[in-house]
């Protein structure tokens, strides 16, 4: 698939579904919000990690390699450093589903919650930088990922 495609499609999946995760949050205090929270992690594990990876080994390095400006090379740097934060509360967000079999107690949940919502909030802001920035500087210069 054509990268722009790609990632524009990828930013409008991930946008639609962080707002309807934001939802789901709102009701994770009880007990069947627990079986939301194995769909929400296969999301991240999916759709945020390939995500990143996508942009990390195809969008970012042909960026940098063609399109070297010192503007292009901060916001590039910007974004993966925020990806590496967003990552890192991935993980801990993960680690904490991942070790409970069945629902875990009111304190555990709460923990997911306020970091699945921190997680929600800094990707949106992330998409949102990316769709401002990014995506039209791709777009201008398409060209240069037929290469």
């Amino acid at each position: 698939m054509d990268p722009l495609m790609r990632l524009i499609q990828d930013h409008e999946k991930v946008s639609e579904y962080l707002d309807n995760l934001k939802e789901i949050l709102s009701f994770i205090h009880d007990e069947e919000a627990w079986s939301k929270i194995k769909p929400i992690e296969n999301f991240f594990k999916r759709k945020i990690v390939d995500h990143f990876k996508f942009e990390e080994n195809k969008i970012f390095p042909t960026c940098l390699l063609n399109l070297a400006t010192p503007e292009s090379v901060k916001l590039i740097l910007e974004l993966q450093r925020e990806h590496g934060v967003i990552l890192t509360k991935l993980a801990d967000f993960l680690r904490i589903t991942s070790k409970n079999i069945g629902p875990p107690d009111k304190e555990t949940m709460e923990e997911l919650n306020l970091k699945g919502r921190e997680i929600i909030d800094i990707l949106l802001i992330h998409a949102s930088k990316e769709d401002d920035k990014l995506i039209p500087i791709v777009e201008k210069n398409k060209h240069i990922f037929n290469k």
